[in-house]
């Protein structure tokens, strides 16, 4: 078992299904945050056996600013803390990039998606520090082809330093079910037809668009609601815009909302909606396919992998609001086709999304970094016995 030091943003549902996984796996893990982030933040502490490490920065950092540079200079202290044998470490620019200046190895970075598919292309500063960083992987780990294809590009890694899988969800959970708050009885909305996003309210997540093309779908079906789950910095324009459109009682803000109950709103729900600008294998929408629920999200990037348009969802291009209110309007009147599209998502997560069973695939990847003479000794000798 080895010393591992996980490195991300901050803290969030996603870091502590890995660090769970982590802690059950026997390895010895500490959790180093490179900001507090309260918008994101799990509600959950740390598993057990996680050991609890303080963000390299209280406030937001980006690369290039103060925090961002005091946060790559206290990396190197708590390296020497912790002397861990693993660093898994991301985001590309920021915890993946102070693992990398600090030069050591063996280094897995775990790109997050938009890392590579957007941050990177924001300016040739990001550019170069993405270049930089991954060009120093042991190991890259992302979460599907696009990913895949951009980290390549961006690290000239050859594909067997590449480790590619969807991070998935528990499919025990996020399943059909019959939901056990009666949230369309308590809020009058039986009759109704219910869309549900689960994004941050962040411009990246293109919530301003979803509003904007719910407001004009509003306008014309007096039958639909509208759930938003989630918080984030513009929640009050949100609240602001709702009051101003005329739309409180239309539009339920659940706020944030723990993993043991989401697959309850899920089953309140006959559309998932994302207007996110840029995906790889989004959790969220693998979480509303494992739900049964039909989804529309924007064209583009991992979302291609997992949305054929009008076989199993509907795709539309980023941004264009104009475009995601005529597609939710089209969603609404295909009862027949959405019931289908339901069946063929959840069959489609079990058999390629299963959290349990992809997880195996980065517990590989430590043994590739920490026996490379043993696995390459293994695969060669498996590839004689099959001749």
């Amino acid at each position: 078992m080895a010393r591992i030091l996980y490195v991300s943003e901050g803290y969030s549902t996603h870091d502590r299904r890995f660090l769970q996984k982590l802690a059950e796996s026997g390895h010895e893990a500490w959790h180093l945050p490179c900001a507090a982030d309260s918008w994101r933040r799990e509600s959950k502490s740390l598993p057990k056996g996680i050991h609890p490490l303080a963000p390299l920065s209280r406030n937001p950092i980006s690369p290039g600013n103060q925090n961002w540079i005091r946060a790559a200079l206290r990396f190197r202290c708590v390296m020497r803390q912790v002397q861990p044998e693993i660093v898994h470490a991301g985001p590309v620019q920021t915890g993946a990039f102070f693992a990398a200046i600090s030069g050591f190895h063996p280094l897995l970075i775990m790109s997050w998606g938009s890392d590579v598919l957007a941050v990177a292309e924001k300016s040739a500063w990001t550019r170069w520090i993405t270049k930089f960083t991954l060009r120093r992987a042991d190991i890259a780990l992302g979460d599907c082809e696009a990913v895949q294809e951009r980290i390549s590009a961006l690290g000239q890694l050859p594909q067997e330093r590449i480790v590619t899988f969807p991070y998935g969800i528990d499919c025990g959970v996020f399943q059909s079910k019959v939901s056990e708050l009666r949230l369309r009885q308590k809020l009058g909305w039986d009759r109704c037809r219910v869309v549900i996003s689960t994004r941050s309210f962040e411009a990246s997540y293109g919530t301003m668009i979803f509003l904007d093309a719910i407001r004009r779908v509003l306008a014309k079906r007096s039958d639909v609601r509208v759930l938003m789950l989630g918080d984030g910095s513009l929640r009050r324009q949100v609240e602001a815009f709702i009051g101003a459109s005329g739309l409180k009682g239309k539009i339920h803000l659940a706020g944030q909302v723990e993993e043991d109950t989401l697959a309850d709103y899920f089953a309140e729900a006959d559309l998932y909606v994302s207007a996110a600008y840029c995906d790889g294998s989004s959790i969220s929408l693998l979480q509303a396919m494992g739900c049964g629920l039909p989804v529309i999200v924007t064209d583009g990037f991992g979302n291609r992998e997992w949305v054929i348009h009008q076989e199993n969802g509907w795709l539309y291009p980023a941004g264009n609001a104009d475009a995601l209110t005529a597609t939710v309007l089209e969603a609404l009147d295909e009862n027949q086709l959405r019931a289908a599209m339901g069946k063929t998502n959840a069959e489609a997560v079990r058999s390629r999304a299963n959290w349990e069973l992809n997880f195996r695939k980065l517990l590989a990847a430590y043994d590739k970094l920490l026996f490379p003479t043993v696995v390459k000794e293994v695969k060669t000798y498996a590839q004689l016995s099959n001749r």
